[in-house]
């Protein structure tokens, strides 16, 4: 059960680490939904960082928004080969959607990496 959660290792947490996915990594934009940033970072883990501005809406709408958009990672996480660190930027079109259509929508990109 372990594989499915999303330890504190797995996520990016200071403004360098951002920064350097942002500078460095692949962009790939999906519809109006989120934008995708993604490099290799050599490490054995996966992690996620995640951006919701007050553009997407108030704290309530960003705060659900980021629970999607890491609930679809922790579904994904253990099929995306390399390792590589990923910064997602959420849209506003986000919000209306259910986590499995995010999902479908955030592993195309992801998964097909190579």
């Amino acid at each position: 059960m372990s594989q499915f959660s999303l330890h504190k290792s797995e996520r990016l947490t200071k403004r360098p680490q951002f920064e350097k996915v942002m500078a460095k990594g692949r962009r790939k934009r999906i519809d109006t939904i989120c934008t995708l940033f993604m490099l290799p970072n050599g490490l054995d883990r996966k992690r996620l960082g995640i951006i919701a501005s007050r553009k997407i809406g108030n704290a309530v709408i960003r705060n659900r928004a980021k629970r999607k958009i890491r609930e679809a990672f922790r579904r994904i996480k253990d099929r995306i080969y390399p390792a590589m660190d990923i910064v997602v930027i959420s849209g506003k079109d986000l919000t209306p959607l259910s986590v499995c259509t995010l999902e479908e929508k955030l592993s195309k990109p992801l998964l097909n990496q190579q």
